[in-house]
């Protein structure tokens, strides 16, 4: 097994066991138990539990971002591209709800200790890129005539963005919700304020 390789592998371990015990909980003796590897190797690939926390919370949104990209590259219009884009995120949730927990503790991670700046500065590089991808969409839309000229992009994507965000914490804190259903229904009366309106003759 190459290093790439080999590193991905203790990381996706990682996860498990941090998403299983939690951050504090989680020692490397652990890790390395789960990834089937020496104390020594784990070191040789993280300096520290810190180190290594953080290559899990990338793991995973680079996971759930490429993802995303693949069903963007499926949709034909803007509408869909948002809604599969929604729809990739939720499901990422739903299918990995014993996650979440971790998404707390990068925010905790973010808010003080001595890994701030780092955490804090992923966890902006990440809304940041979210988006932006949202405001391509859109402004995608906005070209083909699909949405209206007149829309506050960056508004529509950052409120977009904190609508899927709350959408998760809910979705954990109720696993039954129907989130899907919910965001369907939201994008539904969201689109509808940003189609251009219809005119007589057919042209909008």
């Amino acid at each position: 097994m190459d290093k790439e390789a080999k590193r991905a592998s203790i990381t996706e371990a990682a996860v498990e066991v941090f998403a299983r015990k939690g951050f504090q909980g989680t020692s490397m003796d652990d890790v390395a138990e789960q990834a089937g590897v020496s104390k020594g190797s784990l070191y040789a690939y993280f300096q520290n539990k810190e180190d290594l926390f953080y290559a899990t919370f990338e793991w995973f949104n680079q996971r759930t971002m490429a993802e995303g990209m693949a069903a963007l590259q499926a949709a034909p219009t803007a509408c869909e591209k948002l809604r599969a884009l929604g729809r990739v995120t939720v499901e990422s949730l739903a299918s990995n709800l014993e996650l979440y927990p971790l998404t707390l503790e990068v925010w905790a991670a973010a808010g003080s200790g001595e890994g701030r700046e780092r955490f804090a500065g992923a966890m902006r590089h990440l809304y940041d890129e979210f988006r932006r991808l949202v405001e391509m969409i859109i402004r995608v839309g906005q070209g083909s005539g699909e949405f209206r000229a007149d829309l506050e992009v960056p508004a529509l994507s950052a409120l977009l963005v904190g609508a899927l965000d709350g959408l998760m914490l809910q979705c954990w804190l109720k696993p039954d919700l129907p989130a899907m259903n919910y965001f369907d229904s939201y994008l539904d009366v969201l689109f509808r304020g940003m189609h251009p309106p219809f005119q007589p003759g057919g042209k909008a």
